[in-house]
């Protein structure tokens, strides 16, 4: 459906707006002389039928520079795109909207762009004016709408308009949970019809939920593109660590402690600034070591460190998450948050207990030595898959947990 091929985008830097002037007077006098930056440089990927694809990357990265040029909003400055279906994307809030016209107005504007005539946009108004759910505010115009009222109708038009392709850029920020909730509903069902999408995203958790592939961006280069559990895990490593260098992250070596480690883990990533400090994990049930739990059975997870001479105590802490397949936490415990402390430096032994009420499925257990010193929560030692766990039911519930209720039904 996409296929890009040595794709960059090149801005030229001015020292000022006469320096701009002189150049296009005397071109060959500036030739080579202009500083260049590249939004983006040589990128190249291939996006099949069907696929929901997660871009991620820090702010600068080069995403909303890469989905510009995809939808046609600017050009490259070499290479080539080649794009085989009809494109829906939500961008910038604004973005194919004239603020003068009402909503409904916009629906038929935005709908002519896309190609439609206004006999196909007449079929489809009912159902994107139901889906916004702004009521008589569609008779107004929409530079009178709230954030919230303009998000919902755009978003309505974008996906009711059965794109073959469609792209999300962050746009749901200021949608209210409700909204959100209804948006994903969509885009599950527009999975199952085969439509292509591209979801630009800063929530690793909802990246991970959505998208079976992540494409990785920073100073606009591809660091990686794969499977969407791999790359984020990788770009949490890169985001938590000191480095300004992306590649640099996914080509050092990582060094472990000297001292023996007890525990041969096999982690799906590890990263931090001290790997080996997380000396073993053990999860059991009744004193014995198990991988499988009943649902609602007591588990116990006992973690050995070995806290770094100088740490700060104070900011220091451990936290253990279990992750479904998709790499979201699903349950998460922190010493932090019950305002516990380590008192001494050296090895400690730190036990979580709770009952595991989790519906039958294969769990992910992650183990992270943290010091929250700063923001994000760096780590000295992260384990993505220090243990997996398989929790079995009698019967197969729906949702994420079986809690132990009480149901009273009373006869009139």
């Amino acid at each position: 459906m996409i296929k890009i091929e040595n794709l960059s985008k090149v801005y030229k830097m001015y020292n000022s707006p006469g320096e701009r002037v002189k150049e296009a007077l005397f071109p060959k006098r500036y030739d080579g002389k202009i500083r260049e930056f590249y939004a983006l440089k040589d990128v190249n990927f291939n996006i099949k039928k069907g696929e929901t694809v997660g871009i991620i990357g820090k702010n600068g990265s080069g995403k909303s520079t890469l989905l510009k040029i995809l939808t046609g909003v600017i050009n490259p400055s070499q290479g080539k795109k080649e794009i085989n279906g009809t494109i829906s994307a939500l961008l910038e809030l604004g973005t194919g909207f004239n603020p003068e016209y009402t909503g409904i107005e916009n629906i038929y504007l935005n709908g002519t762009i896309m190609g439609f005539t206004k006999e196909q946009m007449k079929e489809k108004v009912e159902e994107i004016c139901n889906f916004a759910e702004i009521g008589d505010f569609i008779h107004q115009p929409v530079k009178n709408y709230s954030s919230g009222m303009f998000v919902r109708l755009a978003f309505a038009v974008a996906i009711n308009t059965e794109p073959e392709i469609l792209i999300v850029d962050e746009a749901l920020a200021v949608g209210d949970y409700r909204f959100q909730a209804k948006c994903y509903n969509k885009f599950e069902e527009l999975k199952e019809k085969g439509t292509t999408i591209l979801f630009v995203s800063h929530d690793i958790d909802a990246v991970r939920r959505f998208c079976e592939r992540c494409i990785w961006l920073d100073a606009g280069r591809i660091v990686m593109d794969g499977d969407v559990n791999t790359v984020s895990s990788k770009y949490m490593e890169f985001i938590t660590s000191n480095e300004t260098d992306a590649m640099a992250v996914i080509n050092k070596e990582k060094k472990e402690r000297e001292t023996v480690v007890e525990k041969e883990f096999e982690a799906i990533n590890r990263f931090g600034t001290d790997i080996g400090t997380v000396k073993n994990v053990r999860v059991l049930k009744s004193g014995e070591e198990t991988e499988v739990f009943n649902s609602g059975e007591e588990i116990t997870v006992e973690v050995t460190v070995d806290i770094p001479e100088g740490a700060d105590l104070e900011n220091t802490g451990l936290a253990i998450s279990i992750k479904n397949k998709s790499g979201i936490d699903l349950v998460v415990a922190a010493m932090h948050d019950y305002d516990l402390r380590f008192k001494n430096t050296g090895i400690n032994h730190v036990t979580f207990k709770f009952n595991m009420f989790l519906n039958c499925g294969e769990y992910t257990l992650t183990t992270g030595l943290e010091h929250r010193d700063s923001y994000p929560i760096s780590y000295f030692d992260y384990i993505e898959g220090s243990a997996y766990i398989k929790v079995v039911c009698d019967r197969e519930y729906f949702g994420v947990v079986c809690l132990p209720s009480e149901i009273i039904v009373e006869e009139n």
